[in-house]
């Protein structure tokens, strides 16, 4: 299935930020389908990912299932042992979730003292558009908002980069297009429009897709790079240390 530009751009700014970390155990939360879970595991990590979706879980199950016991897919977090992970990952699933600082603060729970943060969120609230209603979400953030989230969650050596700029400012406005009239959330909840989201896209962007995919955009996975520092782009990736 073709990628979303933004998609292939945040995997790449994923891969820069991490790429001096050892391989070792993980637990991504809203891990959705299992799309960058795969990456981890290429990589050399294992771990244990969760979604709130059944049909998610299930999805993730057959996706990553090549990958054997390198992956295993929980129905309930609170089962797993607390201080038990060498890194917490959740790409794009605090801005779903109202009471952020609380689902952070839980997760952290998970992560050994020292374990290592990466999480990414949509940035600048300015840009909030039909995109972000479809899918669910209840805010973008500021920068500083979400070093604040973080630290209140008790992360410490925050390092936040914005990613993006400057294609995504074009693919964001004309994915706001494409779905103007879109209705098929309505009556839904935040959450149930989260987990509609990371099982397909909309139609009309599908289609789309097979004309403008990723690949087109393969170039800007460096043009990006010159603009991390700078707060211009359309999200945000962060690591952190857990006290």
């Amino acid at each position: 299935m073709a990628k979303q530009p933004k998609l292939v751009l945040r995997e790449s700014c994923v891969a820069d930020m991490s790429a001096g970390w050892s391989a070792g155990s993980f637990l991504e939360t809203g891990a959705g389908t299992g799309g960058m879970t795969r990456l981890w595991l290429e990589r050399g990590f294992h771990g244990v990912c969760h979604d709130l979706g059944a049909d998610s879980r299930q999805m993730m199950r057959d996706n990553l299932a090549v990958h054997g016991e390198a992956i295993r897919v929980v129905d309930d977090l609170s089962l797993l042992p607390e201080a038990s992970f060498d890194y917490l990952l959740s790409f794009e699933v605090l801005e779903h979730i109202e009471d952020d600082v609380a689902a952070l603060t839980e997760w952290a729970a998970y992560l050994r003292p020292g374990g290592r943060l990466m999480v990414s969120v949509p940035a600048h609230q300015r840009k909030y558009g039909k995109s972000d209603e479809l899918v669910g979400h209840v805010r973008r953030y500021e920068k500083r908002q979400l070093c604040d989230l973080l630290e209140s969650a008790g992360f410490v050596d925050i390092h936040i980069v914005n990613y993006g700029y400057p294609i995504t400012e074009l693919t964001r406005r004309f994915s706001n297009y494409l779905v103007r009239h879109e209705t098929g959330h309505q009556g839904m909840s935040p959450q149930q429009r989260s987990i509609r989201s990371a099982q397909g896209k909309p139609p009309t962007i599908r289609r789309w897709l097979k004309v403008f995919s990723g690949n087109l955009v393969l170039p800007f996975k460096v043009v990006q790079r010159f603009f991390y520092r700078l707060d211009l782009g359309d999200g945000y990736v962060a690591t952190a240390k857990c006290r």
